[in-house]
């Protein structure tokens, strides 16, 4: 007899994470169980009463357990939480099943939640009750949309905008982008032709042919459909990883176009829109169609987050898809052609952390002391290196705009002397700057033929980050052409000093070349809030010049607030961290599903020393470093927790005294404009911070606060 199939429903890991590890080894058995016996004889199935779907049943795990699910063809086992007892049988009457009649795929509904969630709405009175949000859209403009029919009652009940993102939360993916995109004001003819029809299935629907559903894309993006235990409980250790590669049609829209775009593409978007997920897939989009003998280049900032995409690749199609696929950070890129130049010569790349030491012993060493070491390196970096100025004479007349310190002719060449001063020393040690390096590497490549450029595509992940000598040379390691570069990123994220505008470089992103994402799934709306107040009044680009914000910018997902909280001395925050994480673990969440950041390494430090004294086990993640399961809570520098996510984050040390961190900080005296360029960089180092969180996050401080908390609730 051939096994049955399991298909875990996207909600089913919440409850999961709930269950005692014992129980979750029961769960695991229990669906070897549905595996072995497609019949469902044993396995103590039960219909709940007054069910809403007749197909609907409950499941014996232990005396106090029971498993929701639906059961189809004796072959089939949908899988939606597993609960206590009466907590079981009263979702299991009140959830449906059904094929979306416009994507073809499996679609579950929590009518509960859905009538739960209106009523918390304001109650109004009769004579000034306002009108539905959607009394423009007919039953049939909802049906066409592919809003399921039992959703349309609970719309027309609808006041307030604010009252709809706390009802989409329970939606499936398709009716929440739909009513989302209604109620930004698109039209029902716009909301078919950009979420719709994007979702559409070519396939001829058959409403009760489930098997037929789950091959579909749609099933794929809200279930896991799988035969296999191992893959369950593999998934059901690492949910993190396992759930960020799904997309939404508004993502599935940019990332698996069929056209060729004609040239480059940008995606911009706040933290938790999907940009990460929408660059994966467009790799793999590319690789399906890439010619033999070519190749895809996948890179970003940093060694960790080049090692992450490389596994989430991994993840989304194996190693038939990295086979395609070159995955390194931009800095590995540079190295590899210099590499290739100079051999056995290639100088040792130093890190922004040795190149800082090394302009500070050379600003010592002034006589008189005269020029600030960060003024000189973000001189080198911003001007000499962003333009490749090679001489004397080229400096004397390069622009200096974004510049705040303003040089006479002589001051430039005192400062050129410096620099140049600077770059023979590291000559002679065989050392050379990791930017440095990219600008050497860019010029080796822009002598390079269309022919024998090694990319056909490149596809660049945390654009914000990237130095102008990174984009000559990317833009120099591929042919200008269809689909040449794929680029996301934000700067609100922005935690490095790297700024140019794209156009800069001949890539050409404007106009309808940019898309960008508004809708966060992984962060509730109360962090969200939170962390948005942590960006202040600031402003920020598009990295093409112009500005841009986040307005639009929100989330599906509700949960707990934010906890704000002061501390009288850094002995008795660390207390209260240690307590905060044991709640934390007492309400169920795992130890590496939690993390405690800080801006210094100096505290977070402190924090493991801290945990540990309190019998918690915690480790500490430093670059480059991917700890083992099971090791224990997590804690890391804010620099750190770039690209990663977590059910809980802990932020210490948010107090005057480190955020912003004084020696990150030019002083105004010195340059004003970088000054508050620093400034900026730090909010958004906070804001990154704060936006990993996906349902708890703590900030906390010893005396003074931080005044970037200024605002924040």
């Amino acid at each position: 007899m051939s096994k049955a199939q399991v298909v875990m429903a996207d909600v089913f890991g919440k409850y999961y994470d709930k269950l005692d590890g014992s129980v979750q080894a029961q769960v695991l058995q229990f669906i070897m169980k549905m595996q072995r016996d497609p019949d469902a004889n044993g396995l103590n199935l039960k219909p709940p009463k007054g069910a809403e779907d007749k197909r609907v049943r409950t499941a014996r795990i232990n005396d106090n357990f029971r498993a929701v699910l639906m059961h189809y063809a004796d072959r089939i086992y949908y899988l939606v939480a597993v609960l206590p007892h009466d907590d079981a049988y009263t979702l299991a009457s009140h959830i449906i099943f059904d094929i979306n009649k416009v994507t073809g795929g499996v679609e579950l509904i929590n009518l509960a939640s859905l009538h739960g969630t209106l009523s918390g709405q304001p109650a109004q009175a009769p004579a000034t009750e306002e009108p539905s949000v959607f009394a423009h859209v007919s039953d049939a403009d909802f049906d066409r949309l592919g809003v399921h029919p039992s959703v349309v009652p609970a719309l027309r009940e609808i006041r307030s905008i604010d009252a709809i993102l706390g009802f989409v939360e329970h939606l499936p993916k398709l009716a929440r982008d739909v009513i989302l995109c209604l109620a930004d004001g698109m039209t029902v003819e716009d909301v078919w032709e950009h979420v719709s029809s994007v979702a559409a299935t070519s396939d001829t629907i058959d409403p009760d042919d489930y098997e037929a559903a789950n091959e579909r894309p749609a099933t794929k993006e809200s279930f896991v459909v799988t035969g296999d235990v191992a893959e369950f409980g593999r998934i059901m250790s690492e949910p993190l990883s396992a759930w960020r590669i799904f997309l939404h049609p508004a993502q599935r829209a940019l990332a698996e176009r069929k056209t060729p775009n004609k040239g480059s593409v940008r995606v911009t978007g706040g933290p938790g829109t999907g940009k990460t997920v929408v660059a994966l897939h467009r790799v793999k989009a590319l690789a399906e169609r890439l010619p033999p003998g070519q190749a895809i280049l996948l890179t970003t900032y940093t060694t960790t987050l080049a090692e992450l995409l490389r596994s989430l690749l991994e993840d989304l199609g194996g190693t038939q898809l990295t086979a395609k696929v070159d995955v390194r950070n931009i800095d590995k890129v540079a190295y590899g052609i210099a590499k290739e130049v100079f051999g056995a010569k290639t100088p040792k790349s130093l890190g922004d952390d040795e190149i800082r030491r090394r302009w500070e012993d050379l600003a010592e060493e002034q006589q008189p002391h005269r020029w600030d070491a960060r003024f000189l390196e973000a001189e080198w970096k911003q001007v000499v290196l962003a333009q490749d100025v090679r001489s004397r004479d080229e400096y004397l007349v390069a622009s200096r705009a974004g510049r705040g310190r303003r040089l006479n002719r002589p001051e430039r060449a005192q400062v050129w002397g410096l620099i140049e001063a600077f770059e023979h020393r590291l000559d002679a040690a065989g050392e050379v700057g990791v930017t440095q390096l990219a600008a050497q590497a860019a010029r080796i490549a822009s002598g390079w033929s269309d022919e024998t450029r090694p990319y056909r595509h490149i596809v660049v992940d945390e654009a914000q980050d990237l130095h102008a000598a990174h984009w000559k040379l990317l833009r120099a390691l591929v042919p200008v052409g269809e689909d040449d570069l794929f680029i996301v990123g934000d700067a609100h994220q922005r935690i490095y000093d790297n700024r140019t505008a794209l156009s800069a470089h001949g890539i050409n992103v404007r106009g309808r070349r940019s898309r960008r994402l508004t809708l966060n799934y992984r962060t509730t709306r109360q962090i969200l809030g939170t962390s948005l107040s942590l960006l202040g009044d600031a402003t920020f680009d598009d990295l093409d010049d112009a500005a841009e914000d986040l307005g639009g910018y929100r989330s599906v997902l509700g949960g707990a607030k934010p906890e704000l909280t002061e501390y009288p001395s850094t002995a008795a925050e660390l207390t209260g961290l240690a307590g905060r994480v044991e709640e934390w673990l007492g309400e169920g969440l795992k130890e590496d599903e939690i993390v405690v950041t800080a801006r210094t390494n100096k505290l977070a430090d402190a924090a493991v020393e801290a945990l540990h004294n309190a019998g918690i086990k915690a480790v500490r993640v430093k670059p480059r470093q991917t700890p083992a399961i099971g090791s224990g809570v997590h804690v890391m520098t804010m620099h750190r927790i770039k690209g990663l996510e977590y059910r809980a984050v802990a932020i210490i040390g948010v107090g005057a005294d480190h955020v912003p961190q004084p020696g990150a900080v030019t002083p105004v005296s010195e340059d004003r404009t970088q000054h508050d360029r620093d400034l900026q960089r730090e909010r958004s180092l906070l804001f990154v911070a704060a936006t990993r969180a996906r349902e708890q996050l703590s900030i906390t401080w010893a005396g003074p606060r931080s005044p970037f908390l200024e605002g924040s609730h």
